[in-house]
């Protein structure tokens, strides 16, 4: 049988010097269920302890403007990163070791 990912780690540097980690894991319940669940840290630079981001939306973000719920409504989990940073390095767990492209950590 191959082995397969149940955690990766991919740490993103950002244009203004500071830095998003992404560190998504299998979780298994009973039987065959498997779901995945994506963290998200970020730090201002490199010298600076990781603080993971929050999953929760701004307490008012239903009264938001879509302007304004695009800029500050949005939980620091996806300010952070993307949808589509998260849900790539999700896609990863459960894939054979082999097939992990370069610049992902395994742990």
């Amino acid at each position: 049988m191959e082995d397969l990912v149940t955690k990766v780690t991919r740490v993103m540097p950002r244009r203004d010097g500071s830095e998003v980690k992404l560190v998504a894991q299998a979780y298994f319940g009973a039987g065959l269920h498997r779901s995945t669940g994506v963290d998200v840290y970020r730090r201002a630079s490199p010298h600076q302890n990781w603080q993971l981001c929050s999953d929760q939306p701004h307490p008012d973000w239903r009264t938001l403007s879509v302007d304004a719920y695009c800029k500050q409504g949005r939980s620091e989990k996806l300010q952070a990163a993307s949808l589509g940073e998260i849900l790539a390095v999700a896609a990863l767990i459960g894939k054979p070791l082999h097939s992990l492209p370069s610049g992902i950590e395994l742990q």
